[in-house]
């Protein structure tokens, strides 16, 4: 096992880390606050991001991508956490139904949607939680019912990052109920909606940080959704969902080593320059303690996210190495972000004062709920390592 990015990788890093500095942090540092951006907006910002390669670095070469491994994309994920996690976050996830529809979909959904997705010109979202199935995926209720030549939609969806603004939306749904009941890999389709064809409602959810994005809440009453939009019938609808999943978790332990790296340079900062009871504070005993135990938490979780990215490089199934990434690096965060605010005190706490730390503890919060919670995550690292489930 290699513990170095490679050089190409670094280099790329390098570079995307230098023009979020320059061209994204003051927008993201000044914006954040004011709530979720407006759809003009974020056109605007991922228009800025097209020389980067966030937006093509998950897509293949036939369709305008450049296919980057999965270790360079958390690699790409974190530095991108570091500066604007609200930002990170819904471009990410964005960017996954984009590679979905790339891979995955059909010709015409291809041509339809992924240069527009590429491009920002639509803005995509996963519909997948509701509000009684979250962790609990077995209990998916909304529906998707075969009539004539289209598919009819009834139910909710909930907290779908871009589900507000989304055009698109790769929805999740029952195609026979009874068939779900008696065996959960049976009976669930994947639907492409887009939302010119097939309308549906949906209002923002604010939630504790990631102000700058949105969460939504959708609704489909009688939604008819044409033939041609099934993206996977019912033989691969619940198979991809896992797929999707264990992508998702390695992605979010990125983001968590983003905020952790962003929070660690502004408590450093800082304690290289307060000065109390006559010297510096980073001298002082407790607070290199917690610099520790900072730096720890941040290493430990990037060798278990980079890991668990390799192993998926090399197509090796790691539904273990996943959960484990996603488990210690998204509680660890809301730890070293909690340690960065004691060590800057007071200027933790207020938003005027030019640290991110205080936004920061607010965006982690997030990340040790969603794509399964922390203790979902050790169920699953317990039925791996135990060869026996804790869920009936």
């Amino acid at each position: 096992m290699r513990f170095q990015i490679p050089q190409e990788i670094e280099s790329r890093k390098m570079e995307f880390r230098e023009f979020l500095e320059t061209e994204i942090r003051q927008i993201g540092d000044e914006r954040d606050a004011s709530g979720p951006l407006k759809r003009d907006e974020l056109s605007e910002l991922i228009l800025k991001l097209q020389p980067t390669d966030i937006m093509r670095a998950s897509l293949p070469e036939e369709v305008g991508g450049t296919n980057r491994t999965f270790l360079e994309r958390v690699v790409l994920a974190e530095e991108f956490a570091r500066v604007w996690p609200s930002l990170a976050v819904t471009v990410d996830s964005h960017n996954i139904v984009v590679e979905l529809i790339a891979r995955q979909g059909s010709d015409w959904m291809k041509e339809a949607y992924v240069e527009k997705g590429m491009r920002g010109e639509i803005i995509t979202g996963e519909l997948m939680s509701e509000p009684q199935a979250g962790s609990d995926t077995r209990n998916i209720k909304a529906t998707a019912i075969l009539d004539g030549d289209a598919y009819v939609v009834n139910g909710t969806k909930m907290w779908t990052t871009n589900g507000f603004w989304a055009e698109v939306g790769l929805l999740t749904a029952l195609s026979d109920p009874s068939a779900f009941a008696r065996n959960p890999q049976k009976g669930v389709v994947h639907l492409l909606v887009d939302r010119s064809v097939s309308p549906f409602k949906s209002r923002d959810l604010p939630i504790i940080g990631l102000k700058a994005g949105t969460t939504g809440f959708m609704e489909f009453n009688n939604c008819r959704v044409p033939k041609k939009y099934l993206f996977h019938d019912e033989s691969m609808g619940y198979m991809q969902n896992l797929v999707v999943r264990g992508w998702a978790r390695v992605l979010l332990a990125a983001w968590a080593c983003g905020i952790m790296q962003a929070v660690l340079e502004d408590a450093t900062e800082f304690a290289k320059e307060r000065i109390t009871f006559g010297k510096r504070i980073g001298s002082h005993q407790m607070i290199q303690d917690m610099i520790a135990e900072m730096l720890i938490g941040i290493e430990t979780s990037r060798l278990a996210t980079y890991k668990a990215a390799e192993l998926m490089d090399h197509n090796i199934r790691c539904d273990l190495e996943q959960a484990l990434a996603k488990a210690y690096a998204c509680e660890v965060v809301n730890r070293v972000a909690g340690m960065a605010i004691q060590i800057l005190g007071a200027r933790g706490l207020t938003t005027n004062e030019g640290f991110r730390t205080e936004r920061f503890y607010r965006d982690a919060r997030f990340l040790s709920i969603a794509e399964g919670t922390t203790q979902i995550m050790k169920l699953i690292i317990g039925r791996k390592t135990l060869g026996m489930s804790a869920i009936s």
